[in-house]
């Protein structure tokens, strides 16, 4: 396994049982191997997928995570568990996944990962790659559809539809997206209506902060219209950006979005916060974008650089995690 050209990792991966089927590919060149049902990968990424997601209330947080703690290390007392063994899990997972594969990820200038729709939730991003999580490395895309060598010419000039509740997005940070791309429509939550969007044929871009959800029939439930799978479709975006919880794992938005053309889609798998850390990635993201990166180096370099701030500033490592790391790309066409 030696391509001697710097590209796109694309890595595939499909879950049977509790056995993972990768196939990787890079330079045209193919490594296909099985994680076995034994190391239970399926369940442990469940598991990291449970401590890092804080929904619906950390006291079921942590239910859910002593049932899985005590399914994977056979009955370990919740109270005996410190962050030291989710840094252990990761490491393990990250053995399993990313071992046969470390000189491919060594070379490429990117990773994609194409997945099944039963792997959607899986951190794979998160898991540890040389003692660290593998975001931290590479731009990383994620597809459901196969790799694409799609990219997308971003220019000052692109319009888009910015709009914002207040209180998912209390410091206006999507405000501030307008003064990058001044062509675009800003509305307040509080003053947008079904008719206001349906009047706006075209949009180079999509940017929305409100309360979301990961279930195929939930969306964005602003003040007078809800946000659903085919309310933005007519716009044909070329990107939409989500900054709201979990809308990265919804199946609904995923499979309109590809049939409508759009080509990126960026929305966190987690429950992000209000402001802070949403923030800073809205206006590193689009700033990064105005400067004419890509989507997925956008993303990489701005949850670096928060996982860098939030880490020196002294939060411990879930609190890291839930700041730099929930937003994802993913590549729809």
């Amino acid at each position: 396994m030696s391509p001697s050209n710097a590209e796109t990792l694309v890595v595939h991966i499909q879950s049977t049982r509790q056995a993972l089927a990768v196939q990787a590919t890079l330079a045209g060149e193919t490594h296909k191997y099985t994680v076995s049902e034994q190391r239970k990968i399926p369940a442990k990424m469940k598991a990291i997928y449970r401590f890092l997601n804080p929904r619906p209330s950390l006291l079921v947080l942590w239910d859910r995570i002593y049932d899985f703690f005590a399914y994977l290390f056979g009955g370990t007392n919740m109270k005996a568990i410190k962050q030291s063994d989710i840094h252990t899990l990761l490491a393990e997972v990250g053995q399993e996944l990313y071992s046969p594969i470390q000189a491919w990820i060594e070379q490429a200038s990117a990773i994609e990962f194409v997945l099944a729709e039963e792997c959607l939730f899986y951190p794979l991003d998160a898991i540890y790659y040389q003692g660290h999580p593998l975001f931290l490395d590479k731009p990383i895309t994620y597809s459901l559809h196969g790799h694409s060598d799609t990219s997308v010419r971003v220019s000052d000039q692109w319009k888009g539809v910015l709009i914002a509740d207040e209180t998912s997005d209390p410091e206006q940070a999507v405000l501030s997206v307008k003064t990058l791309f001044p062509s675009s429509i800003y509305f307040d939550n509080l003053e947008v209506y079904p008719e206001d969007l349906q009047n706006i044929t075209a949009a180079d871009f999509v940017l929305i902060s409100g309360h979301g959800g990961p279930d195929d029939g939930d969306g964005i439930d602003l003040e007078h219209i809800p946000i659903r799978p085919e309310t933005l479709v007519h716009m044909d975006p070329k990107l939409v950006y989500f900054d709201s919880c979990q809308l990265g794992i919804n199946r609904g938005f995923l499979r309109s979005l590809h049939r409508s053309g759009t080509l990126y889609y960026v929305a966190p798998i987690l429950s992000n916060e209000s402001g802070n850390s949403s923030t800073k990635t809205i206006e590193q993201f689009f700033g990064a974008l105005y400067k004419g990166e890509s989507p997925a180096y956008a993303l990489f370099a701005a949850r670096k650089t928060l996982y860098e701030y939030y880490t020196a500033q002294g939060d411990d490592f879930w609190e890291v995690m839930v700041r730099a790391f929930p937003f994802r790309v993913y590549r729809l066409n």
